[in-house]
């Protein structure tokens, strides 16, 4: 399977999408009732799609899917645009693909889903900025969709850290460029309460809405044995990699370096929400799939025991579809 989805072509492209449709049928054929996550009001915008969709169960499904699909998509191009990984694979995408499927429970209208697709399209502009002459706004455009991405799940705001992080890593030092990081981080939320504001929403209400989001602990999530082993099988395929990128990561060309470095940074701030923050909760999953899918797939493109590692991918496969068969 790995040899399979190293090279490019239409075959990795039609089995990517039967495996999307073989871990998604069950809900297409019996969509679940619509949920919040949140334990309470969710984010404003997240709001209004939960209120749109609360009647049309399979139509959540399918904004779902299209979200998911979406994200693996971006991610494939986002590697040939930049080529961090130094070869045209579809392996980004079928990693994350598995990777969103290990909560069940969280797969059907994860407001941490379109937060992932604007936290991708914003570590792209910052990845872009590298080597550009001259102030460049690109910082500002990532804060704005990271930012912006906090309106639809609170735990998004916290990765205008990696923002900022980002600057530092891609950047020398530039003052100018940090100041207007910050003004993009703050717009979307300046514009969307004086949109509340002259629609004569509460402004109290929104503000404690947000705050509950931010910071209030959500119900707990139930760990079952199976979930539990599965994620074990999971990491015995994340770790090699890791180790992998922290040996060979001063071999790399300057710009995928700092690429992975930005990845790294991204996990270590998904992890730090999860543990730290009682309103993140497994939701996060979503955004913390991305850089564990480019750091896997870059160790399965060029991994030289191909068996080892094509054994640990089929043992999380296995376990995958063991996990939907006894939950």
């Amino acid at each position: 399977m790995i040899k399979f989805f190293r090279g490019s072509g239409i075959g990795p492209v039609l089995l990517l999408s039967l495996a999307a449709l073989a871990l998604w049928g069950q809900y297409f054929i019996s969509p679940p009732p619509l949920a919040d996550s949140s334990g309470g009001d969710p984010m404003p915008l997240w709001g209004l799609i939960l209120k749109a969709l609360e009647s049309s169960p399979l139509l959540a499904v399918i904004l779902s899917f299209t979200l998911m699909l979406i994200v693996a998509i971006v991610m494939v191009r986002f590697n040939t645009a930049i080529f961090f990984i130094p070869r045209r694979t579809y392996l980004p995408a079928l990693l994350y693909i598995l990777l969103y499927a290990l909560f069940p429970g969280e797969m059907v209208l994860n407001p941490a889903l379109p937060a992932a697709l604007l936290i991708l399209a914003g570590i792209w502009r910052m990845v872009s900025a590298y080597r550009v002459n001259g102030m460049t706004f690109n910082f500002f455009d990532a804060a704005l969709l990271i930012s912006a991405a906090g309106l639809f799940y609170a735990g998004a705001v916290w990765f205008v850290i990696l923002v900022i992080i980002s600057v530092l890593i891609l950047r020398s030092p530039d003052l100018r460029e940090m100041a207007v990081t910050l003004a993009g981080a703050l717009l979307p939320w300046i514009v969307f309460y004086a949109v509340w504001y002259l629609t004569g929403g509460n402004m109290a209400d929104l503000t404690e809405t947000i705050g509950h989001n931010l910071f209030d602990p959500i119900p707990s999530f139930n760990w079952g044995r199976t979930l539990v082993i599965l994620l074990v099988v999971t990491g015995l395929n994340l770790l090699p990699a890791l180790f992998s990128l922290v040996r060979e990561m001063p071999t790399y060309k300057i710009r995928s370096r700092k690429t992975f470095e930005l990845f790294l940074w991204m996990i270590a701030l998904s992890v730090a929400a999860i543990l730290l923050l009682p309103a993140v909760s497994v939701e996060m999953y979503a955004v913390l799939a991305i850089p564990a899918a480019f750091i896997m797939a870059g160790y399965y493109t060029f991994v030289r025991r191909v068996v080892t590692a094509e054994i640990l991918l089929w043992l999380m496969v296995i376990m995958l579809i063991i996990s939907r068969i006894w939950p």
